[in-house]
């Protein structure tokens, strides 16, 4: 992978959805959302130019790039039909590493950060409603500002014991001049908006990275899959698709099926498709064979299209549920946070 076009879905998991190949290269059907299917070198599936680097920096892509020799050897080893439970201690990390480089994980905190700044400017834009939400900030509590005040004096050498006396002077005439500053919130809300998206796809991508740097398997995750049982499986319903989220889980949920695991989810399996008739099974007790509805749900987990080895009605049929279920965080779960916020 290493080099400026990195790919966060790795060649070694896309060949066992191969299409068809011509000497060395391999093909599979993309199926994005809301777009005709298209058949391509999966050279060019699930790539992005300088994905893992940031600046000068590609310590992550050469992290990676380290990883998947073992890796791809493993998948192509559980390709070989294994049967019975398996005990290989690089299992976990697998499951680790293709959850946490994908893009879609990284998307997924970008499109809920986005949301979610979106409408606290709306709301900022709001002169009325955030002078009201400042004020009453205030008498809930008198002292927010002391933090910003003692920094401030801290930074330009201002005697610390000037503090108290100001905060006294002020404290009363804050409220009229936050009412006063109304107009004011509009035009800042209009500043950031501008600037925002480029800040928050930069912060996302330097947050992923950093997360990846220091290892391929990032460790507060891994514990979790170290005690599942795993197994692999022939799926006899009909060939198995790949989606952009690379593994699925099954929690206590209406849904049953979740591209991300939340720290207080009962895990109940993991999924990860192998190629079009096997899937990786790691359950908590005893996986009972139940996959129904696992191509439905690899295509509504899927954030922005998913691969497969052949063009079928099927597949047209599994396009239009992709993205049903592949968000980070639920539209009402994200209104809950910003009702929190602005009435907090």
């Amino acid at each position: 992978m290493s080099g400026k076009r990195q790919h966060f879905i790795p060649r070694f998991l896309q060949e066992g959805f191969a299409s068809h190949t011509t000497g060395e290269k391999v093909f599979t059907w993309v199926y994005r959302k809301a777009a005709i299917p298209f058949n391509s070198n999966i050279i060019n599936v699930g790539v992005e130019g300088q994905f893992y680097t940031t600046d000068d920096d590609s310590t992550a892509d050469e992290v990676i790039t380290a990883a998947e020799g073992s890796f791809g050897a493993l998948i192509g080893n559980l390709r070989s039909d294994i049967r019975g439970s398996l005990r290989d201690p690089q299992l976990p990390h697998l499951v680790v590493h293709l959850e946490t480089r994908s893009r879609h994980l990284r998307e997924s905190f970008l499109r809920t950060g986005e949301w979610l700044v979106a409408r606290f400017l709306d709301f900022l834009a709001d002169g009325d409603a955030f002078a009201g939400y400042l004020t009453r900030k205030l008498e809930n509590d008198p002292a927010m500002f002391r933090q910003a005040f003692a920094e401030e004096f801290a930074k330009h050498g201002v005697p610390e014991a000037l503090l108290e006396p100001l905060m006294r002077i002020t404290s009363p005439l804050l409220p009229a001049f936050i009412q006063r500053q109304k107009s004011e919130f509009s035009k800042l809300a209009g500043a950031l908006r501008s600037g925002m998206p480029g800040v928050l796809r930069a912060a996302a991508k330097s947050g992923h990275i950093r997360a990846l740097k220091d290892s391929a398997v990032p460790q507060p995750r891994l514990q979790r899959y170290e005690g599942l049982t795993y197994t692999v499986a022939k799926v006899l319903d009909g060939p198995l698709i790949l989606g952009d989220s690379m593994v699925l889980f099954d929690v206590n949920d209406s849904t049953r099926y979740r591209a991300f695991l939340d720290s207080d989810d009962t895990l109940n399996a993991v999924f990860l498709p192998l190629d079009r008739e096997r899937v990786l099974i790691g359950s908590r007790n005893s996986f009972d064979g139940d996959l129904s509805g696992l191509r439905d749900g690899i295509a509504r987990c899927s954030l922005e299209y998913f691969i497969a080895a052949e063009k079928s009605d099927t597949n047209d049929r599994l396009q239009i549920q992709i993205g049903a279920d592949a968000h980070l965080v639920t539209q009402d779960e994200l209104e809950d946070i910003l009702t929190e916020v602005i009435q907090g």
